[in-house]
C-alpha cells in the first residue's frame, strides 16, 4: 500500500550567550525555552504511540542547558530575579524589569491576569524605558513570578506542582515562593536531555546535531561559495583559511554527542540548512549518513522550478548526493507546509490548521506514483509561543490524526533513508541555506562584512601566533564561537531585535577576548559598535484627533497629516511566509472612531476572495473582517486601503490597543504583518501636551 512517508525534523538552537571568560550568561533564552519548548515537543511521544519524528540538538546549546541544572548559574537575569527587589540597585533594576516584557502579550501574558495588569501599565513605552515605571517592590516580585510562570510549557504546568499552585494563586506571590519556583524549575531543567534519551533509545525519535557552535560550514570551507546562488553578492574582506574549523567544528559535534548519548549521530542538519558539495563531503567522510537543506536549495542545484506540479513530486523522492567522501542523503523541506506550521497556522482555530495540513498531505500522496517523503523541518522552539497554548491544541489534534490515519507513516530520518521510495541523484549541490537558497542573511550587508572583516583578522593574527602561545584552546574556542552563524544573523536590516544591540556587544566581545588571550591590545574598531540602527515600527505618534474620509485614496496633503504612522514590515525576516502587500500604516482617532490606512500593492490582490483580517486586543480580542473588493461605509479599497471601526466596537473606550493585521485569500492566511509583534495604539495620548513652542 502506497504510503505518506512524513519525516518532522524540530530544530533545537540558541546562540552562545555565555562570555567565558567572565563566565556569565548575558541572556537567558536557553533557560527559557527549556521551560517552554525543549521538553514539551519531544513529550508528545509519550502520549502518541505511532507517533515519530527528529530532533536536532545543538552541541552549543546542550551545554548551556546543563548550566541551568544549577540555581547559582552565572546569568545576569536569573541573579537578579532572584535578590529581593529591595536589594536591587537602580541598575540592576534598569536591567530586570525589562526582560520581564520579553513575552507573547496575547498567548503568554495575557492569560494570567495579574500580569496583564502589571504589563498593561507598560502602555507604548518603550521596553527598554521600562525600569522608569516604577513598580512597587511587591509587585515586581509578583511580576517576576508571572514571567517565569508564561514561559511555562503545558507539561512543565502539569509536571511541577508549584507551577500549577502559583497559577491558581495568581497574585500577591511572596520571595520565598519565587526562589521555590526558580529552585523547582532548575530541578526541571535536568529532565529535558534524560528524556531526549529515553525516547530515542525507545525508537520514537531520532536525535541529530549540528556542527558545534552553529556555523555556516560553506562559508568555513570557501567564501566564495556565496557567489554560487547570488554571483553579485558583496564579498567579505576573509583574508585567511577557515577550512580546519569547519573540520572541528563537525568533529567536536560528533564526540560531544557521542560523550552524551552513548553512540554517533547519524545524521546532521547543518546551521541554517546550509549545504555544499565541500559540506556534503565534510559530513559523508565523518560517517554522517543524511544531511538536511531547503527546496529551493534542490531547485538551484537541478534547475528545476518545483513550485511547478509536473516537476513538484521530484522533491519528495530519496535524494542521494554523491560526494568526494562517498554517497550521502540529503532531504530537502518542504517550503510551504513548514512555512506554514511556523508562520501561519497560529492563527488559525487549530481545527482548521489540522485540516488544512492534512489536506495539503493527502495532495502530495495523490500526486505521486510511489509512496513520497514530505520533510517537514523547522525551528522547535521560537513559533509556539504565537499559538494559542503554546501549541497543545493544535499538536493534540494533529498528532491524534496522524496516529489514527493509515496512509500517513511518521518516521525518522534515518528510517526514510532506509524506505523503499525512488532514489533521485542530483548530480551537483549548489551551495545555499533555507534562506533564499542562498547566503545573504550572513554575507553581502556591510555590517555583516565587517563581523567576517573583524573575525578573519583575529584568526589570521593567532595564526601567525599560535606556536607561540600556551593557551591556544581557550582561543580557539572564542574563534570557534564567534563563527556561529547568529551573530552575522542580527547584522544588515533583514532582522528585527530588540536585541540586536546585545548580540552586537558579544559577538565584538568574543573577538575581543580573543586579543586579549594573545596578551594583546584590542583593536580599536573591534570596540566600536557594528549595528548602526535599531528599528521599531513605529515612526510617528499621532499629533491630534482626525477624521478621514474613508474612500480609499488620500483625499488631500492634510487627510492623513497628523495620523501615526507604522512600518509593518519592520520585523519581517527572511524565515517568512508573508508577502509584500502590506507595507505602511497610518492610523489616527476621534471621540468616536478608530481610522486605518494600509498603504501597499493592492492592485495585485483585488479579487472577490481577498479580505483583510484586524485582529484588535483591548480587553478582549475582536476580529474585523474587510472585503478588499467590496466597497462599505466602513472601508474601501483603491490606491490604497482605508477602514474606519466604531470604538464602541471595541468595548467602549479602550485606554490602548494591539493590531495585527491578515491578508487573506478565501480562507487561507497569505500574509501577516506586523509578523511577529503588534501595532501598539494608545487612546490615551494628551494632544494638547505635544505642543512645541
Amino acid at each position: 500500500m502506497k504510503k505518506l512517508r512524513l519525516c518532522f525534523l524540530w530544530h533545537m538552537h540558541q546562540p552562545y550567550y555565555k562570555d567565558d571568560l567572565d563566565g556569565t550568561y548575558h541572556m537567558p533564552w536557553v533557560y527559557l525555552h527549556g521551560l517552554k519548548d525543549y521538553y514539551e515537543l519531544p513529550k508528545y511521544h509519550e502520549k502518541f504511540n505511532k507517533l515519530k519524528g527528529t530532533y536536532n540538538l545543538v552541541p552549543s546549546l546542550l551545554v548551556q542547558l546543563k548550566d541551568y541544572e544549577e540555581t547559582d548559574v552565572s546569568d545576569t537575569f536569573l541573579q537578579l530575579i532572584q535578590k529581593h527587589p529591595a536589594e536591587l540597585t537602580k541598575e540592576e533594576r534598569d536591567t530586570l524589569v525589562p526582560q520581564l516584557f520579553f513575552a507573547n502579550y496575547r498567548n503568554m501574558v495575557s492569560p494570567l491576569r495579574r500580569y496583564k495588569e502589571l504589563y498593561d501599565r507598560k502602555g507604548d513605552t518603550d521596553v527598554y524605558a521600562t525600569s522608569s515605571l516604577n513598580y512597587s517592590d511587591d509587585e515586581l516580585i509578583d511580576m517576576s513570578v508571572l514571567y517565569l510562570l508564561s514561559w511555562c510549557g503545558v507539561f512543565t504546568r502539569e509536571e511541577v506542582g508549584i507551577v500549577d499552585k502559583l497559577i491558581k494563586k495568581g497574585r500577591h506571590f511572596s520571595q520565598v515562593e519565587k526562589q521555590e519556583l526558580v529552585n523547582a524549575l532548575a530541578d526541571f531543567t535536568k529532565e529535558i536531555v534524560p528524556l531526549y534519551k529515553d525516547l530515542q533509545t525507545s525508537g520514537k525519535i531520532e536525535v541529530s546535531a549540528t556542527p558545534f557552535y552553529h556555523p555556516i560550514l560553506p562559508i568555513l570551507l570557501d567564501p566564495k561559495s556565496a557567489k554560487e546562488a547570488l554571483p553579485q553578492i558583496s564579498m567579505a574582506s576573509i583574508n585567511t583559511d577557515f577550512k580546519a574549523d569547519a573540520s572541528y567544528h563537525v568533529e567536536s559535534a560528533i564526540e560531544y554527542y557521542e560523550k552524551e548519548f552513548g553512540q554517533k549521530p547519524t545524521g546532521m542538519w547543518p546551521a541554517e540548512g546550509s549545504i555544499s558539495e565541500a559540506a556534503a563531503s565534510l559530513f559523508a567522510k565523518n560517517d554522517i549518513k543524511w544531511i538536511s537543506s531547503d527546496e529551493d536549495v534542490l531547485a538551484g542545484s537541478i534547475g528545476l522550478d518545483l513550485r511547478d506540479k509536473k516537476n513538484r513530486k521530484t522533491l519528495y523522492k530519496k535524494h542521494v548526493f554523491a560526494s568526494d567522501s562517498g554517497d550521502i542523503n540529503i532531504f530537502f523541506r518542504d517550503k510551504e507546509i513548514s512555512d506554514l506550521l511556523g508562520f501561519t497556522y497560529s492563527g488559525w482555530d487549530a481545527e482548521k490548521a489540522v485540516d488544512d495540513f492534512m489536506e495539503k498531505l493527502s495532495d502530495i500522496h495523490d500526486s505521486c506514483d510511489f509512496s513520497p517523503i514530505v520533510p517537514v523541518i523547522l525551528d522547535g522552539e521560537n513559533a509556539w509561543e504565537f499559538y494559542p497554548n503554546n501549541a497543545y491544541d493544535f499538536f493534540s489534534l494533529l498528532y491524534q490524526r496522524l496516529d489514527t490515519c493509515n496512509w500517513i507513516e511518521t518516521m525518522t530520518m534515518s528510517e526514510a533513508c532506509e524506505c523503499d521510495t525512488p532514489v533521485h541523484k542530483p548530480s551537483k549541490i549548489r551551495a545555499g541555506s533555507w534562506i533564499y537558497a542562498n547566503f545573504t542573511t550572513w554575507m553581502g550587508h556591510d555590517e555583516k562584512n565587517e563581523g567576517w572583516r573583524l573575525l578573519a583578522d583575529a584568526h589570521r593574527r593567532f595564526q601567525k601566533r599560535k606556536d607561540s602561545l600556551e593557551n591556544t584552546e581557550q582561543i580557539e574556542k572564542e574563534l570557534h564561537i564567534a563563527e556561529g552563524s547568529d551573530w552575522f544573523w542580527w547584522y544588515g536590516d533583514d532582522h528585527f531585535s530588540l536585541q540586536a544591540d546585545t548580540f552586537d556587544k558579544l559577538f565584538r566581545g568574543h573577538i575581543a577576548n580573543i586579543y586579549e588571550l594573545m596578551g594583546e591590545k584590542v583593536p580599536a574598531d573591534v570596540t566600536r559598535p557594528i549595528k548602526r540602527s535599531h528599528k521599531t515600527g513605529l515612526l510617528k505618534k499621532p499629533a491630534d484627533y482626525s477624521s478621514p474620509t474613508i474612500d480609499g485614496r488620500v483625499t488631500s496633503f492634510y487627510e492623513w497629516i497628523g495620523a501615526g504612522k507604522f512600518d509593518l514590515k519592520f520585523d519581517a525576516g527572511a524565515m517568512t511566509a508573508s508577502g509584500n502587500t502590506l507595507s505602511m500604516l497610518y492610523f489616527c482617532f476621534d471621540t468616536e472612531k478608530l481610522y486605518l490606512r494600509i498603504d501597499g500593492a493592492f492592485g495585485n490582490v483585488t479579487g472577490m476572495d481577498y479580505s483583510l483580517e484586524a485582529e484588535i486586543t483591548t480587553d478582549e480580542t475582536r476580529t474585523f473582517t474587510f472585503n478588499i473588493s467590496v466597497d462599505s461605509q466602513d472601508s474601501c479599497t483603491r490606491d490604497i486601503f482605508e477602514a474606519a471601526i466604531v470604538l464602541a466596537e471595541l468595548g467602549g473606550k479602550p485606554e490602548t490597543a494591539d493590531i495585527i493585521f491578515r491578508l487573506k485569500k478565501a480562507n487561507t492566511v497569505v500574509e501577516v504583518a506586523p509578523l511577529y509583534n503588534t501595532v501598539q495604539i494608545d487612546f490615551l495620548t494628551h494632544f494638547e501636551t505635544d505642543w512645541i513652542v
